[in-house]
């Protein structure tokens, strides 16, 4: 499996086991929760966008103290609503070890969009990440399809 794509599978696995959202159509708009991902910390985003799709993002290997806008105010700092991080992508090797985005299908079916990196964006991983990505247990969807057709 991709190591983006077992981000996401492990993410979605999070958010669904905290019941942050669920894999109907009920209520769950946007919002975000730290988690351990893969004995990692790790944001986890999710925002609905109609037609019982649901955008999910996951931050992998997180560090919260070295973000450059966690001490700023007002719009500058971060406030975990966007599918990426809010700094510009040359700060984050400095708090981020890997991201990505995706799209939930709940309408037609119970699946991510795509297969393999298909579909997924806002991808980032930082050098030598995919080693250890790479060693991480495939994981099982819960309740859910790994990877499937990609719904322009």
């Amino acid at each position: 499996m991709h190591p983006h794509r077992k981000l996401l599978v492990l993410g979605l696995n999070e958010l669904l086991g905290q019941n942050c959202i669920s894999l109907t159509d009920e209520g769950d708009s946007q919002g975000h929760v730290i988690a351990k991902i893969a004995g990692e910390e790790t944001v986890l985003l999710w925002q609905t966008i109609g037609s019982g799709e649901v955008r999910i993002s996951v931050w992998w290997k997180f560090d919260y103290s070295k973000h450059p806008e966690a001490q700023l105010d007002g719009s500058y700092k971060e406030r975990f609503t966007r599918a990426r991080p809010l700094a510009k992508s040359q700060h984050y090797p400095k708090f981020v070890g890997a991201t990505v985005s995706g799209w939930l299908e709940r309408e037609t079916g119970k699946y991510l969009m795509g297969k393999n990196s298909e579909g997924l964006f806002e991808t980032y991983m930082r050098r030598g990440e995919r080693e250890v990505l790479d060693s991480v247990p495939t994981p099982v969807a819960n309740g859910f399809k790994a990877d499937g057709k990609f719904i322009f």
